[in-house]
Order: C-alpha cells, then structure tokens, then sequence
C-alpha cells in the first residue's frame, strides 16, 4: 500500500501526501462498512451503493473483497432501478439477520460470540466502552444500544481515521491513534468478525449481505497491515 509514499524527517510537518491518502481510503472503507451494518438499508444508500461499490478500495489487493464487490454489484445492478419490493427484499435481509423477532442468524455483537450462551454485555462490552471513552466516541444509543454492536465498532474505527487524518495533516503525533487502531483490530474485530461474515454468508438470503460479509472481512484483515505499515513509516521518520 505504501509502496510510492515517500517519508520526512522534519518535525511539526505535515506527512506525505501517500500517507494522507491512504488515511483517507481507510476512513472512506470504514465509513462504507459502517453505514451497512449500522442500520436496515434505505432506498437513498442502496443507490449510492449501487453507483460506488466497485470504487470500494484495495480490491485487487484481497480476494475477499473483490469476491464481494461482484456480488454486491451483482445484486444492485439486476435493473436498471431498484424497486420497492427489492428494497423491501434486502430489509427485510438484516432485520432476519441482526435484529430478529425470531433467533438471529448473525447476532451483530461481539459478546454474543464470546460466550456460548450468546449473552450480551458481558465484559468484552465494557472493554469496548473504555476504547471508545478514551477518545471521547459516546455512541448515539448509548445504554440502548449494546456498545460492542457491529454498527458501532465500525463506527469509532472510522472516527479515529478522522482523528488521525487531522493529526497527520497538521505535523501532530498521531502514533497513539495508529496504536489504538491496531490494538482494537485485534482485541475485538479480528476476535469475532471472522464468525460473524461467515454466519451472514451461510445464512443470508440476498446476494447484497454475502458479498458485503466477503468486504468486511477482507477489508479487516488487509487494514491491520495497513495500520502496522503506517506505525513503520512513524518509526522510520523517527517523527514522535
């Protein structure tokens, strides 16, 4: 990913324009994930997405992803309009999966696959909730909502990806962020992600949830590297 980045050495300057961009890909990946598990889709997002997915970054860097990218393609592009009984088809989709009334298929949150009672706020919920106050990250629904809910998790990386875009654009020390990305890619999302898109996959009814499983959990993957070569350019530039 950073193979054309080029590095400074001065304190207090702004980094590379690479490393800006690559900040700003990973927070447009978050912020595309994020809206799709937040909430049951809207007539507005799937036209969006129907005209963006196959925008959606490093594609040719993860089979996963690309896998999904043709099937969300797939599943939006059948007309030339998305009708109403297909929007209702495609929310009718995640209320099965993730909200219910029946026994979820992919339960959206992360104490539900540490445990195998599936019981909710267990203590990953509250290790979740320090990562978020750390950073100020007091989610809409807080105390309604479970705070590790995929929707959320998603949510703060993606804020820290705007935390980290200002640092790094300003010359401030933005090492911390990177450190806290990464420690929450693997304490949490990589932990039960992995789980979680293959339920969506092995139960979902629309082609729309397969592939975007197939994104999240390529995307993840590949972001952790992503971060751990940004924390190398940090130590190279001997910036912090």
């Amino acid at each position: 990913m950073l193979d054309s980045i080029t590095t400074q050495t001065t304190t207090n300057q702004p980094v590379s324009e690479g490393v800006l961009a690559l900040i700003e890909l990973r927070a447009y990946a978050y912020d595309v994930l994020r809206r799709t598990f937040a909430s049951e889709p809207s007539q507005e997002y799937l036209e969006l997405m129907k005209d963006t997915i196959v925008q959606f970054p490093f594609a040719l860097e993860s089979e996963d992803i690309l896998k999904g990218i043709k099937a969300v393609d797939s599943s939006l592009s059948r007309s030339s309009g998305l009708s109403r009984e297909e929007v209702d088809g495609l929310q009718w989709d995640y209320t099965r999966l993730f909200i219910g009334p029946d026994q979820l298929a992919a339960p959206p949150w992360e104490s539900a696959y540490a445990n195998e009672d599936k019981l909710l706020f267990q203590k990953e919920t509250l290790e979740v909730r320090g990562a978020y106050l750390k950073h100020l990250f007091l989610p809409a629904q807080f105390q309604q909502e479970a705070d590790d809910h995929i929707g959320l998790e998603l949510d703060f990386m993606y804020q820290l990806c705007l935390e980290l875009y200002e640092k790094a654009k300003s010359g401030e020390s933005f090492q911390e962020v990177l450190e806290d990305q990464q420690s929450f890619l693997q304490q949490h999302l990589l932990k039960w992600v992995p789980r979680f898109g293959r339920d969506i996959i092995n139960n979902s009814t629309t082609d729309f949830y397969k592939g975007m499983a197939s994104i999240l959990m390529g995307y993840l993957s590949l972001d952790l590297g992503a971060v751990e070569e940004l924390l190398t350019v940090n130590s190279a530039n001997k910036r912090f």
